[in-house]
């Protein structure tokens, strides 16, 4: 949902031989089809009481359920119909096999959630495919942009030693 680092980190780390391991390749459970569109937050998760918070994480956490969004997850859905596997499996084969990922960082919750994330090993994602969710979800740029509001502040320091 960030693809921000393909601008210059990306680029930077295969340039010095250096090993990437995105975090939320799965974006919080959203790119699983966990939380349809126009359906309540379940109660026990994450999102939801990110939503009750104040400042940027519930800031974040709305962006995270715009429409732009919607329009990967209707993608990401769709490829995984046509290739008979799960929609996280879709966003894990993508992740991984971008350029200059060594691999994607998950964190199941259970042991059935570690199986489906370890099945995204065996998909084929095609060119084609790659055209299709680039254009909901375009290179450089983010549909849920993670480094806004008050998590990180990249102005130049208060005080230089």
């Amino acid at each position: 949902m960030d693809r921000s680092i393909e601008r210059e980190l990306i680029p930077l780390a295969q340039t010095y031989g250096l090993a990437i391991l995105p975090w939320s390749p799965l974006a919080r459970g959203f790119l699983t089809g966990k939380y349809p569109r126009g359906a309540s937050l379940p109660d026990d998760s994450r999102a939801a009481r990110d939503m009750n918070v104040s400042g940027g994480i519930a800031a974040r956490t709305k962006l995270q359920f715009s429409e732009a969004a919607y329009a990967v997850l209707d993608t990401v859905d769709a490829l995984a119909a046509e290739k008979k596997s799960t929609s996280g499996q879709i966003a894990l084969a993508w992740c991984m096999n971008q350029p200059g990922i060594t691999s994607p960082i998950v964190g199941p919750r259970t042991m059935d959630h570690l199986k489906e994330n370890l099945g995204a090993a065996s998909i084929a994602l095609t060119e084609q495919d790659r055209v299709r969710l680039d254009a909901v979800a375009q290179p450089e740029q983010a549909i849920a942009p993670y480094y806004t509001g008050g998590l990180i502040d990249f102005k130049p320091p208060a005080y230089r030693w």
